[in-house]
């Protein structure tokens, strides 16, 4: 059998074994270190612990835990062991849990103790929780008959817009993942933050990391206090955001006179980041972004944009930078046919990166990977010196008045406004014009506009059609559990008392 995911992040680590792998806080308030040699020692005794439960390659375990080490290993040795590896969110309802399980086929579901009450534990799925694993890893030494086999990695989707799916990522699509995240701007002796559960993004973070020699540091959610600190005081010298966390960070009182010193890498994604933002990062924060752009089904490394290229230009900063090594992308019309430079296009891509399909999916994977290529359904544009920028999701297109409107071109024209912190825009019904452009908006902390003011600046600089019809003023907005801007939510429930009038 091949090397595999597990026996790359096992090789990476036994290279640095007295090197910090993780430091953390435990549930009762003690300080933790673990070195690299002992989660290569942790990965091999759990794997042997699953053949021990009597789990045999090809079948399925879950994990349900918040920001903890074990959510690596667990999931590294799932993989050594040749397991179907589902992880649950954290700030997922019970009902997700009992679908993906479900879905899933999962025999065993692994929970951390925090969570072993409070969530519902599912009939014929076996729960064990991460005490009890350790108390039985403790005791279970790795010897030649520990179960082995090719990793299956299922990454449910986030469910916003209908059942979540079980993306297959096999060693391949992790392999490749590793390698690739493995070249980005990674510095010396990192001492990496994960503020995000370790579960989707940040966990394939990881590995890459590892083999850069990297050490990580997790806290138990994002606190931009907490953060600030970290950079001070704990030796953090990276960490990873999606934008919504990065815009807090500014926003925070403290960052003007902070101590940054030692950060020296901002790696941020899984969401489009506001160009006017990001300038602002690159001012206060000084030449250390990093963006990197991928989606389930092609995790983490479709596109990099380094720190180098994070150019105060708003055509620049808007745009999530230039394929990935290993990575073929192209820009399609609806017809499959390629479409010029600088006009929009679905972007679909191939390479080892790309999922194997969904799990018991056939129809919708036929349709994902149509001609042997992922059809990521982001639409984009590249420019001239080869920029790659993500327009809008197609699903999200406003069709008014029988013109498109890409609600991302809406909120970055919103956005530069000098009241507004934040702005999502999306579709609702209207008689007239089939879907009206709205907008939900939040303003910075004692600024003041009116929606007309807004939907006139709109106007000036894109043109009577991206104008909103409706502009709602609310305090926040509302995000997924992935950190996401929730527009279904908006488009069933938008907050705020003040919309401009239809013209």
């Amino acid at each position: 059998m091949r090397p595999g995911y597990a026996d790359l992040i096992l090789t990476a680590l036994r290279r640095a074994p007295e090197r910090t792998a993780f430091r953390f806080t435990g549930d009762d308030g003690t300080r933790h270190t673990w070195t690299y040699r002992e989660t290569a020692e942790r990965i091999e005794r759990t794997a042997a612990v699953f053949g021990r439960l009597g789990l045999a390659p090809g079948d399925g375990i879950a994990l349900l835990c918040g920001p903890d080490p074990r959510a690596f290993t667990v999931m590294a040795a799932a993989c050594l062991a040749g397991l179907r590896y589902t992880a649950l969110h954290p700030l997922a309802t019970a009902d997700t849990d009992r679908t993906v399980l479900r879905d899933s086929a999962s025999r065993c579901l692994v929970v951390d103790d925090t969570r072993f009450a409070s969530r519902a534990r599912p009939e014929h799925t076996r729960t064990l929780t991460l005490t009890e694993l350790d108390r039985l890893a403790a005791d279970t030494p790795p010897g030649p008959d520990d179960p082995r086999g090719p990793a299956l990695y299922l990454f449910y989707t986030g469910g916003t817009t209908g059942e979540p799916k079980g993306v297959m990522l096999s060693d391949r699509s992790l392999l490749a993942n590793a390698w690739a995240c493995s070249t980005w701007a990674w510095p010396p002796d990192t001492r990496f933050l994960i503020t995000t559960p370790m579960s989707h993004a940040a966990g394939l973070l990881v590995a890459p990391g590892l083999l850069r020699g990297a050490g990580f540091e997790l806290h138990p959610s994002f606190d931009p206090d907490r953060v600030i600190d970290a950079i001070e005081h704990d030796g953090v010298s990276a960490t990873f955001v999606v934008p919504t966390m990065l815009y807090a960070l500014l926003d925070h009182p403290r960052l003007p006179t902070a101590d940054l010193s030692g950060l020296d890498w901002v790696l941020y994604g899984a969401a489009p980041a506001d160009p006017a933002r990001l300038a602002q990062a690159r001012r206060l924060l000084g030449p250390v972004l990093s963006q990197h752009y991928g989606q389930a089904e092609a995790p983490n490394a479709l596109t990099v944009l380094d720190p180098a290229e994070h150019h105060d230009d708003p055509a620049v900063l808007g745009s999530c930078g230039r394929p990935m090594p290993g990575v073929e992308i192209t820009l399609r019309d609806p017809d499959g046919r390629e479409v010029p430079t600088g006009e929009s296009g679905e972007l679909c891509v191939r390479g080892p990166l790309v999922m194997d399909g969904y799990w018991n999916r056939p129809e919708q994977t036929i349709a994902a990977l149509e001609d042997g290529w992922l059809h990521t359904g982001d639409i984009a544009r590249r420019s001239h010196d080869g920029l790659i920028t993500i327009i809008d999701r197609i699903k999200d297109t406003i069709i008014t008045g029988g013109f498109n409107v890409y609600p991302r071109e809406v909120e970055d024209a919103l956005t530069t406004h000098p009241a507004v912190a934040a702005a999502a825009v999306y579709g609702t019904p209207d008689p007239h014009w089939g879907e009206a452009v709205t907008a939900t908006v939040v303003l910075h902390r004692g600024q003041h506009t009116t929606p007309a003011e807004l939907t006139e600046h709109v106007r000036a600089r894109k043109g009577t059609l991206w104008a909103p019809k409706r502009i709602h003023l609310a305090d926040t907005l509302p995000l997924t559990a992935l950190g996401k801007i929730d527009k279904k939510q908006l488009r069933t429930r938008p907050p705020g008392t003040r919309t401009t009038p239809t013209p």
